[in-house]
């Protein structure tokens, strides 16, 4: 049996990773995997699928801005896979050039987003705001009804 010999594992140690510089213990600075510096992450842009969040992440790799996606809140269920918002985070120090790099592609304000999310939302849940048409007809068959007994009425008194 081959055993295959990796020359980034040799001595136990890794450069940089999730497993910090010293292969396991807790990392001072990085970490993650993706060497980004560490440091609390802020949220930058959104999102409307994960696809649309890779291309923002894209335009911040471009710019040499390191990021990561994040599912938003109420979305992050693993059912969902790409479907549902994504949150593009960067790092503290990072945001404001993030920002302004996205800031130069970006036409629709985070508010704007988010009302056309729940808009489907609530397109899918059968919210239309339109009636059906077995309720137009229920409505229909209503007023005729009352129209019949009102013509009666006025007949009979007369």
């Amino acid at each position: 049996m081959s055993r295959s010999k990796s020359s980034s594992h040799k001595g136990g140690s890794h450069s940089r990773g999730s497993h910090g510089p010293h292969g396991g213990g807790p990392s001072q600075e990085g970490g993650g995997g993706g060497g980004g510096g560490g440091g609390k992450l802020v949220k930058v842009a959104y999102g409307r699928n994960q696809a649309e969040a890779e291309l923002l992440q894209g335009l911040l790799s471009e710019a040499g801005l390191p990021s990561v996606l994040k599912r938003s809140g109420g979305f992050d269920n693993p059912d969902f896979l790409a479907a549902g918002p994504h949150d593009v985070m960067v790092n503290s120090e990072a945001a404001p050039r993030a920002r302004e790099v996205l800031a130069e592609t970006q036409f629709e304000s985070e508010d704007e987003e988010r009302n056309e999310l729940e808009e489907q939302v609530r397109l899918e849940r059968g919210e239309t705001g339109v009636t059906s048409p077995g309720r137009l007809a229920l409505w229909v068959g209503i007023a005729f009804v009352a129209a019949v007994l009102i013509i009666w009425v006025l007949y009979e008194i007369s």
